[in-house]
């Protein structure tokens, strides 16, 4: 009976591992969750594909619903405690914790819209835009600040410069990327306000498949041990944007709560985290 046991269990390792892992982003991906998940597999000797290869506009609530049902294997979102419950997060933040500092993205035309914004008081009194399905949208709502919402995320942009909200928050490495894809609506990043919360983005996997999560995690720890984690980190193209652009110690903090975090979050493994706002700026 145990040889027969063992044999099984054998079977549906080699099986679950038989078909290449399907993936969320398209090959042509140049974004730091994508590298990071391309050198991962490699390390772990994983095959891989790209399903949505012809279709790169796919909904957040799609996405969530391929990993569930198994078209798709891997994922990675902003993390919150209801997607921890429903999917296996591989808990490593992919950003080491940027995209918990939001900068705002406004129209050209308000550009000093934060101007005299100060404190989560005089935040309030603006409406920001966000996906329907996004966690950080939680994150904000519980903070009491007004949220219009959508469920595709590329109709946020002519939202905004249509006035149906007042700004945009992004993670820091994201709004100059995408100021440039839809310069025709005359957008810019605000100069004076960061947003900030701890609200890593994860890997995620199906809850029941423990096995690719080992699998990614190990790979994960070893690029972060041998230091190819951080090359990646610091040699992305967003990021050296931030690190350029951003001006993040000169802007006024406004730091907000997230009750969606984990007692999971792996916040005491300092090397997983970077803190622009005290550590050299300077890549390495």
């Amino acid at each position: 009976m145990y040889y027969l046991l063992s044999t099984f269990l054998l079977c549906v390792s080699f099986l679950s591992f038989s078909a290449p892992i399907k993936l969320q982003s398209y090959s042509g991906d140049t974004s730091l969750p994508h590298k990071l998940l391309i050198e991962a597999l490699h390390k772990a000797n994983l095959d891989y594909v790209h399903p949505y290869e012809s279709d790169k506009d796919i909904s957040n609530a799609r996405i969530l619903n391929d990993v569930k049902n198994g078209q798709l294997d891997v994922m990675w979102s902003m993390t919150s405690q209801a997607l921890e419950k429903d999917y296996q997060a591989i808990y490593i933040p992919l950003f080491r914790g940027l995209l918990g500092m939001r900068l705002a993205i406004v129209k050209q035309k308000n550009v000093e819209l934060f101007k005299h914004v100060a404190n989560l008081s005089d935040l309030k009194k603006l409406t920001a835009g966000q996906g329907k399905t996004w966690p950080d949208t939680t994150i904000l709502k519980e903070n009491g600040l007004n949220v219009v919402t959508t469920l595709k995320y590329p109709n946020l942009f002519p939202m905004l410069e249509g006035d149906r909200f007042d700004y945009f928050p992004r993670g820091v490495n994201e709004p100059w990327d995408e100021i440039a894809r839809y310069q025709d609506l005359n957008l810019t990043v605000d100069p004076y306000v960061l947003l900030k919360y701890t609200a890593p983005l994860y890997f995620f996997v199906a809850k029941e498949n423990t096995q690719l999560a080992q699998k990614l995690t190990q790979s994960l720890n070893k690029m972060i041990n041998d230091g190819s984690f951080n090359n990646m980190f610091f040699s992305d193209s967003q990021v050296q944007m931030v690190l350029k652009k951003a001006s993040l110690k000169q802007r006024i903090i406004i730091p907000l709560s997230n009750p969606n975090l984990s007692s999971i979050t792996p916040l005491s493994r300092t090397e997983l985290w970077f803190d622009p706002l005290n550590e050299s700026t300077t890549t390495q």
